[in-house]
């Protein structure tokens, strides 16, 4: 199983203070199925472009330390795009998963920024790196406007949810919406965004079982099989978009 973002690196955002702890996050995904985790730390206004470099070195590092160890999990290089204004000038030094040049992991805005946000993302893509776009299922402008996400997949994007909201742990929105862009061909792959302060209670696992009793095998396929192509830097597997009905939108009517 591959996580696609997690803050698994020590000293980059919310990831471990320590070796120690790092350890402690690598043993508890690999107890619950997990052979490779992207590291996504977040990329904001104050961290330099050079970061990716940084990344670079402490993944070579973390995955020396975890062969030293027999410890059968892989790091993968990545990061997490916050789109401030500073980040509109240095996205290209963002560090695609796996370095691929392919995929790109984007937080959402807030409303007032959407249109610079969307310019953004259409200069990534004339550039060939595609957005996957992170959690829509927790951001209110898209609970309050779930047509803005279904153009945003029109156009190209990947959507991500997380696992924690597949299970209920962000609240009962945000359940609602993930279940429903799974259902209109909104979603295309689901991660943990598992940090230090949380990983006791990692869940990718669960968030797999749920979904497959809702929906079968084959839409956990899929999910699975979209994360290895992420990683791969290959195409995704994505159903046709559907419009949400505004009135049925979490249970309105």
């Amino acid at each position: 199983m591959i996580d696609i973002h997690t803050f698994m690196l020590p000293n980059f955002s919310r990831g471990p203070k320590d070796k120690e702890t790092f350890v402690h996050m690598a043993k508890m995904l690999v107890k619950h199925g997990v052979t490779h985790a992207v590291a996504t730390p977040t990329i904001n206004s104050e961290m330099h472009p050079k970061a990716k470099e940084a990344v670079y070195d402490e993944v070579a590092a973390a995955n020396q330390h975890l062969q030293s160890l027999s410890i059968p999990l892989k790091i993968i290089p990545g990061q997490k795009v916050s789109p401030s204004t500073p980040i509109l000038r240095l996205y290209t030094e963002g560090l695609t998963i796996n370095d691929t040049n392919k995929y790109l992991i984007i937080d959402l805005p807030e409303e007032a920024s959407m249109d610079q946000f969307e310019n953004l993302i259409y200069k990534m893509q004339l550039k060939g790196i595609v957005p996957i776009i992170s959690e829509p299922e927790m951001h209110s402008f898209i609970l309050n406007n779930p047509q803005k996400l279904y153009q945003f997949v029109k156009k190209g994007a990947i959507i991500q949810l997380s696992a924690a909201s597949i299970l209920g742990q962000n609240g009962r929105k945000a359940k609602r919406a993930a279940f429903q862009f799974i259902e209109h061909g909104l979603a295309h792959v689901i991660a943990s965004g598992v940090t230090a302060q949380a990983f006791k209670t990692y869940s990718l696992h669960r968030a797999y079982d749920t979904l497959g009793k809702h929906y079968g095998s084959q839409t956990i396929y899929m999910l699975k099989e979209n994360a290895e192509s992420i990683v791969r830097g290959e195409a995704v597997y994505k159903e046709r978009p559907e419009r949400i009905k505004q009135a049925k939108f979490l249970g309105i009517f």
